[in-house]
């Protein structure tokens, strides 16, 4: 099935019928953000440790299309917080046809976490910036021991060359660890064909971003 401003459907070892979506391409954009957490990333990165990685258990997700509330779940786990995909898509109106939009999901993960302290964000300056992106991984991961969401084009995710059809295929995955000297982010992919942990380059992974494609963790 084709969507607008998405390319063609996911073909992997079958061929399914709807995206996977964040909400974060042409078709289903959401208002930009506007909203940058502060202190900086940098300023807060800098009391991390150089590598670190949670201990987390991965989910594959249930449907083609939860990818968001299979990543919302593992970001949610490293909260304390055990909520299931089926159910975080519900709050979240996930749908076959058009995933999970941005604007639906950020208040949802939100309601999770605010009494505990934290917020999610969407900064709109990670796409790109490899530097400000392991920044901000080494802030939630290393310092807060949480694991944020990223949307990225899954089309372009090294492990899936090849393997799905289209173009600005969205998908939704979470950071869980990261090593600053040798540059890397590890990841947690819940796409059931091809996801499980992979390490990957942070200038890799900043330039398959969505456009504010972080759903960054900070204190209230």
């Amino acid at each position: 099935m084709k969507y607008p401003g998405t390319g063609t459907g996911i073909a992997l070892t079958t061929t399914v019928t709807a995206l996977c979506l964040t909400a974060l391409s042409p078709a289903y954009a959401s208002p930009t953000p506007t909203t940058t957490p502060s202190p900086t990333a940098s300023a807060q990165s800098l009391v991390a440790p150089l590598k670190y990685q949670l201990t987390l258990k991965g989910q594959r997700q249930e449907t083609n299309y939860f990818c968001v509330p299979a990543s919302s779940s593992m970001s949610l786990s490293t909260f304390g917080v055990n909520v299931s995909q089926a159910t975080l898509a519900k709050k979240m109106k996930t749908t076959p046809a058009h995933g999970t939009q941005r604007a639906n999901a950020l208040p949802v993960v939100n309601s999770y976490v605010k009494s505990r302290g934290y917020r999610y964000t969407v900064p709109a300056d990670t796409d790109g910036n490899p530097a400000l992106l392991m920044s901000r991984v080494a802030n939630n991961v290393g310092q807060l021991r949480r694991a944020p969401l990223l949307g990225v084009w899954m089309e372009q995710l090294p492990w899936n060359k090849g393997k799905v059809r289209g173009t600005k295929v969205g998908h939704a995955i979470i950071a869980y660890g990261y090593d600053r000297v040798a540059g890397t982010i590890t990841v947690y992919d819940p796409w059931k064909p091809t996801g499980g942990t992979h390490t990957i380059s942070a200038s890799t992974l900043a330039g398959i971003l969505q456009p504010g494609g972080m759903y960054y963790i900070s204190k209230l």
